[in-house]
């Protein structure tokens, strides 16, 4: 059949900027969301209640890696869709969410009733709902991807955002409890899907088309083994958590991964989100692909790496501040989970790029290295903490970074050498920048109030990651020299 939809060229660097800049408002709107959301909802909810919660969403794991895009990737890296691509794509994922949700809830009874989780079946249940709901909407999702239509996408994800957590302060101050998450994800959920209907004006006009599905196979059983192996990596954590410390414990690790979230989302969704269509868009052509992918490591280790350092940096005062005494101790959890994350936003780019090639298998053999690092992590540092489980994470990450680097040369060609140019230099400058304000800060504590002392150590994380970022990048240094930038500066400060 004839292509339905192309991917469009785009109009280079200046056109990539316009859709990182919506992509960039929308990141910082749901960051914000989401951080008003822990802040506001840890009033009203106890540790145990983010447990249930957790507990409901490790049980949908399966169904949310088969149901939440794997099917519809396709549809953002092919050269040509058809509709039997598009209507295919949506009735099996449909399908295989109904096929879970069936399988889930008779084992998620029986298991929740002789582990004496039994108040946790109903929020299951739920959250069946919502995968059910999130696989429907996937496929306009991704046609509005491939059109590179990341404008509209911004404003429907941040209305979407704002929706949701009205709804869910508002269930929290009635007295919801853990049904107040539910009700934030069920409005947002609601909103996304809607709207992507509405404004890829696509449905579905056909049936199940078994040659078509069969056709994405290959590419597919990638991105399966790709997002298997890393729910398997973030459920370890989690596993790990409700085993030795109860829901209790896994409420503690939910909260602080979700503040960790929310600052990573912010820091590379604009560039992850682009990652895969844009790369696709430019993989017949080597030299042209290569820029993109320095452009896009470039883009997240300068912007993204200093904002993870100096957050967790601050994070042991700022974070108990915000969700009160009852989740103190997620201070330093999130400072340790914030740190893992410098490793993840770059792998965003590594594992677009081997996709956008084709090679999406490599990507799964990369991450399966990182997966078995973790789960030995685990195994030795779980017993002694919520805190030692979130340091297993930040040492697989770092340990496992130069094997990460090696896959991305093999499937790509990009060179070892020109990756570490890129991304080395901000990476010692944030680390530094964020040691330097972590051993400020400890002075400052006996001191000055904790808010008075963050508007003193903000902006001296800024101006020593600027410094130490001047002295060991010399792209920074060549590009501050350039003939562009130097106009821009005498303007500005020209009368």
């Amino acid at each position: 059949m004839t292509a339905a939809v192309p991917i469009p060229a785009g109009h280079g660097r200046q056109d990539l900027l316009k859709k990182f800049g919506w992509t960039s408002l929308a990141s910082v709107v749901q960051m914000l969301a989401g951080i008003a959301s822990v802040v506001v909802l840890t009033r009203f909810l106890s540790p145990s209640d983010y447990g249930l919660y957790g507990i409901a969403l490790m049980s949908v794991a399966v169904a949310d890696v088969l149901t939440g895009g794997i099917l519809s990737s396709p549809i953002e890296q092919k050269a040509g869709v058809s509709r039997a691509d598009l209507n295919s794509a949506f009735w099996a994922n449909l399908g295989l969410a109904a096929a879970c949700v069936a399988v889930t809830l008779p084992v998620a009874g029986l298991v929740t009733a002789s582990t004496g989780y039994a108040g946790a079946l109903p929020v299951i249940a739920a959250a069946c709902l919502l995968v059910t709901l999130t696989a429907a909407g996937i496929v306009p999702e991704s046609l509005l991807r491939r059109r590179q239509q990341f404008r509209l996408l911004a404003k429907v994800g941040m209305f979407a955002a704002l929706a949701g957590l009205a709804t869910g302060i508002v269930l929290a101050v009635l007295g919801a409890g853990v049904w107040s998450l539910i009700g934030l994800e069920t409005v947002r959920r609601l909103i996304l899907v809607s709207s992507n209907f509405a404004l890829s004006r696509w449905h579905p006009d056909g049936g199940l088309d078994l040659q078509a599905v069969r056709a994405t196979l290959p590419f597919v059983s990638g991105m399966l083994a790709a997002n298997a192996l890393g729910r398997v990596d973030r459920l370890a954590p989690q596993v790990a958590a409700t085993v030795f410390f109860g829901p209790e414990g896994l409420g503690l690790l939910s909260v602080a991964t979700r503040i960790a979230e929310q600052i990573q989302a912010f820091v590379a969704q604009p560039i992850g989100a682009m990652a895969l269509p844009v790369l696709s868009g430019a993989a017949q052509d080597k030299k042209r692909f290569h820029a993109l992918m320095a452009d896009a490591w470039r883009a997240i280790s300068i912007s993204s790496f200093p904002m993870l350092a100096g957050f967790s940096a601050i994070a042991p005062i700022l974070v108990p501040m915000a969700v009160g005494s009852g989740f103190a101790s997620v201070g330093m959890i999130s400072a340790i989970t914030v740190l893992a994350y410098l490793r993840v936003v770059a792998s965003k780019v590594n594992i677009a790029a081997t996709q956008a090639a084709g090679k999406s298998l490599s990507a799964s053999a990369s991450i399966a290295t990182s997966v078995a690092a973790h789960l030995v992590l685990l195994v030795i540092l779980a017993p002694f903490g919520v805190m030692a489980i979130a340091l297993a994470g930040l040492l697989r990450g770092w340990l496992t970074w130069p094997f990460a680097a090696w896959f991305v040369k093999a499937t790509t060609g990009f060179s070892l050498r020109r990756q570490a140019a890129i991304l080395l230099p901000p990476f010692f400058a944030s680390l530094l920048m964020g040691a330097g304000v972590f051993a400020f800060s400890s002075v400052l504590q006996g001191h000055l109030n904790p808010v008075v002392a963050l508007i003193v150590l903000i902006p001296t994380g800024i101006f020593l990651y600027a410094g130490l970022l001047w002295l060991f990048d010399p792209w920074v240094r060549q590009a501050v020299a350039s003939p562009h930038v130097q106009r821009f500066f005498h303007k500005a400060s020209t009368p």
